[in-house]
């Protein structure tokens, strides 16, 4: 019913060029953790990315490498790869820079979308669509997908605009008492320290 795809493609430009789905959090790379999440409830896993090498080491499960289509296009070209080889209804996609991914969260947002027309369900949080931790309908948004490609039309957000979605607000995570900070990711050298700092679970806070 439901297919997870972990965008790891980037630059990691802002992180002086660290892998960011390599990086570690409680002992485990971003990726080992999330795959580990993600497999709870989903049927498969993709993960799209130009680069095999960098995850086969530390990714021993089942799952299934894609690369772009649409390479160095950003993020949108990661939907475009990963939906065209989706067989379910139904589609998790999450950056590999998220290191707190929720299953209930994904859940929730899924219960919401079956039932619904819509063409995705995303965290909205501080204001900020979070669209690297939603569900879609992946079928249905490919034709606009490709169309926005082909006008070189790469960001992201603007993908909002030719698509039906459901925003859910801290006031809706909170009734459904799913904590929304699944939606915090490390983009910077910074954010990664100061999840490390956060967490105390180790004697040497500096060892992830």
């Amino acid at each position: 019913m439901l297919t997870g795809i972990i965008l790891a493609g980037g630059r990691n430009s802002r992180m002086n060029g660290r892998n960011k789905a390599l990086l570690l959090y409680r002992g485990e790379r971003f990726i080992e953790r999330q795959i580990k999440v993600m497999q709870s409830i989903c049927t498969r896993l993709i993960i799209v990315t130009n680069d095999t090498s960098s995850y086969t080491k530390w990714v021993k499960d089942d799952v299934i490498y894609i690369p772009d289509v649409y390479a160095g296009k950003g993020p949108l070209s990661g939907f475009h790869a990963g939906f065209l080889h989706v067989e379910t209804e139904f589609a998790w996609v999450v950056g590999c820079d998220y290191p707190k991914l929720s299953a209930s969260a994904a859940s929730w947002m899924l219960s919401q979308l079956a039932a619904s027309d819509y063409d995705a369900v995303l965290p909205i949080v501080d204001g900020k669509h979070q669209m690297l931790h939603g569900v879609y309908r992946p079928h249905r948004m490919l034709p606009s997908i490709i169309q926005r490609l082909e006008l070189c039309q790469y960001r992201l957000s603007g993908l909002l605009d030719s698509m039906y979605w459901l925003g859910l607000g801290e006031n809706d995570w909170a009734v459904a008492g799913i904590d929304y900070h699944f939606t915090e990711d490390v983009d910077t050298e910074e954010q990664y320290a100061a999840l490390l700092q956060d967490w105390k679970g180790g004697s040497n806070p500096h060892v992830p």
